[in-house]
């Protein structure tokens, strides 16, 4: 029987005890310590290397993400498994990026900490199922808010392109050569376009839609 060798990191220690107790029940699985912080893992790692690390994000000092970076980058051949309560999809995007192999929520069962350790090793990455169906929702509905963008002509992109950079009607319509009136009427339909009430309100949703850079 092939031996993974686990360490833990989390500032709780109930959340350490409880992993130590569910990785007991597992005969193929040893754990070689816990942690309380970043500084106190990377010290431990130095003596004693394990195939891989459960950890949270959120710990005391340095934060998970530049820490599952900064043991990557130390040690390559290591996997991470997060294990935590945030759900935020930044996170869970910056982990994966930097290299984690898998993302749990601290409501996993044994069941799904096992697959994600055994997923890990077999260089695969693993998302607890919850947090992929919801990630799967914000892209339908990113992609739904997508398809109500409004077509803008050359021109109108010019124009509000101007008008987020702070420029006055006056200054669009010398900086494009045409008649205030010109920039006046342009500036009316992109309100109404957008569905917006005002200037402010303009800028605002053109940034959010990603009209403009």
């Amino acid at each position: 029987m092939t031996m993974t060798r686990v360490s833990l990191v989390d500032d709780h220690p109930a959340i350490l005890n409880g992993l130590r107790m569910i990785l007991a029940g597992f005969p193929s699985i040893e754990v070689l310590g816990s942690y309380t912080d970043g500084q106190q893992l990377m010290k431990g790692l130095e003596t004693a290397l394990p195939d891989l690390i459960i950890m949270d994000i959120q710990l005391p000092g340095e934060d998970g993400i530049s820490l599952c970076k900064r043991v990557i980058g130390t040690y390559p051949a290591v996997k991470v498994i997060v294990f935590t309560n945030c759900t935020d999809r930044h996170y869970i995007k910056s982990m994966l990026q930097h290299g984690a192999s898998g993302y749990l929520l601290k409501t996993a069962d044994s069941h799904i900490i096992l697959a994600a350790i055994e997923a890990a090793m077999a260089g695969e990455q693993y998302i607890h199922a919850e947090l992929k169906e919801q990630m799967f929702q914000q892209i339908i509905t990113n992609k739904k808010s997508d398809r109500y963008a409004p077509s803008l002509t050359k021109r109108e992109k010019e124009i509000i392109l101007l008008i987020v950079q702070g420029l006055s009607n006056q200054e669009i319509a010398e900086k494009l050569f045409l008649s205030v009136r010109t920039v006046e009427n342009h500036r009316f339909n992109l309100i109404q376009k957008l569905d917006v009430k005002n200037t402010a309100a303009l800028v605002k949703k053109a940034i959010e839609m990603g009209l403009v850079e």
